[in-house]
């Protein structure tokens, strides 16, 4: 007999729909948790799952905090938190006995509700029922017709605007643009990220046409930014003051996600002050963004899976690390994985070609072999992920997994839970 779990897996046979129908009526049904908290709605096609953390992070210092991100790392639970801890799985099984009847009731209204559906509905009931003051709420895909687009935000939240999804979202950053602005609200502010001439003129025009304060990130009141191996450090002209922000995630671009995650808690009118803000930025944590998670040998972790993200981060490699590692990388099928490698040999000549846990959407690594080798001095093929990272320490001691979401989610797991059996290279250069 399938697990709860299981079974709400199972849910991803009916894909993504884009409609709200369904998640009006399901939240209809079971008394519209989603209005039992004020949240703040992220969206982007990067940096939004650093942000809703760095907006999340904030919020806990003061308030009973909830945050809903997507995709999880290691286990299902990470994507649903409140005051730093993950929802138990009594709570999933409770939730899957309680509403299984009437997940397979709403096909007879409309349709199946998808996994996304369910566990955002799963999420607002959970922030609900544990008395959450406040929740940051992620966009799982797009905007306008994601399942979490039926909160009323206090904040509205847009990161950087990128090529992705051609096929929901369109072809050009218009397009996507247009998606990702469905989420302000009537009379609500919107904080922008972005700075791309065709995003923002797309994202100020809906901003007018829903009464909506338009707040943009100026990226010249971020000053004296520093990065290193243990992070980013900077100061920051917000709002409402000046702020000194530290941060344990690495990068230019984590400065953005923080700042704008600033403005928007500013814009908000939360009652957080000076001290809260930066205890909430140098708190936060979200693990797999240039993620170490080993010293010897030293291994890091990148979730960089389409262009404008992979080239964020080996610009930022460039900058912190002056060696060159032997990267272990699979990639699925929906990526750009032309742009992706031919960016990722800027910072490395050699590389393991893997396969990611999700294997039905995987490029077969003999494939990556094929297309790509030719663009590294030395290129090999291991298909098993742990076998790939145990061949990789015993030849470097600088190694950067990355591509997935999926790879990376099992090289963590399997370094924190078996580390030991880890082999470590003599190597002492590249």
């Amino acid at each position: 007999m399938l697990s709860n779990l299981d079974y709400l897996y199972n849910l991803k046979r009916e894909g993504i729909k884009f409609d709200l129908d369904v998640m009006r009526g399901f939240a209809e049904m079971i008394g519209h948790p989603e209005n039992k908290f004020k949240s703040f709605h992220i969206t982007g096609s990067n940096g939004k799952g650093s942000t809703s953390e760095f907006i999340y992070s904030i919020l806990r210092r003061r308030y009973s905090s909830g945050l809903y991100t997507s995709p999880h790392l290691i286990k299902f639970n990470e994507r649903i938190i409140v005051n730093d801890e993950m929802i138990p799985d009594a709570y999933i099984d409770a939730f899957v006995d309680k509403y299984r009847q009437m997940i397979e009731d709403l096909a007879r209204i409309n349709r199946n509700p998808t996994f996304f559906e369910v566990t955002t509905m799963m999420a607002f009931q959970y922030f609900s029922d544990m008395n959450a003051e406040y929740a940051s709420v992620e966009v799982g895909l797009g905007g306008r017709l994601d399942a979490t687009n039926i909160v009323t935000p206090l904040v509205s939240v847009i990161t950087q605007v990128g090529y992705e999804h051609a096929d929901k979202l369109g072809c050009s950053l218009t397009s996507i643009a247009y998606e990702k602005g469905g989420i302000i609200k009537n009379g609500r502010p919107i904080v922008l990220q972005d700075q791309k001439p065709e995003v923002v003129k797309t994202i100020r025009s809906i901003a007018q046409v829903r009464n909506s304060r338009l707040i943009m990130l100026d990226p010249q009141k971020i000053r004296n930014l520093s990065l290193s191996e243990d992070g980013t450090v900077f100061d920051f002209e917000g709002l409402n003051g000046n702020y000194h922000l530290e941060t344990s995630l690495i990068g230019e671009y984590q400065a953005l996600n923080a700042a704008t995650a600033v403005l928007a808690i500013e814009a908000s009118n939360v009652d957080v002050n000076k001290n809260e803000i930066e205890e909430g930025i140098k708190n936060a944590r979200w693990p797999g963004r240039l993620e170490i998670i080993s010293r010897n040998p030293l291994i890091i972790i990148d979730a960089a899976h389409n262009p404008p993200a992979v080239n964020k981060m080996v610009s930022t490699f460039r900058k912190v690390f002056t060696k060159k590692p032997l990267i272990v990388a699979g990639i699925l099928s929906d990526k750009d994985s032309y742009a992706y490698f031919h960016v990722i040999r800027q910072i490395s000549d050699n590389i393991i070609f893997t396969t990611p846990e999700e294997k039905e959407r995987a490029v077969d690594p003999k494939k990556l072999y094929d297309l790509y080798g030719y663009l590294f001095t030395e290129a090999r093929v291991i298909a098993d992920p742990i076998e790939a990272i145990n061949d990789a320490a015993s030849r470097s001691d600088f190694i950067l997994v990355t591509g997935s979401i999926y790879l990376i989610g099992t090289i963590k797991e399997y370094l924190e839970n078996k580390g030991r059996k880890l082999p470590v290279s003599s190597i002492n250069s590249l």
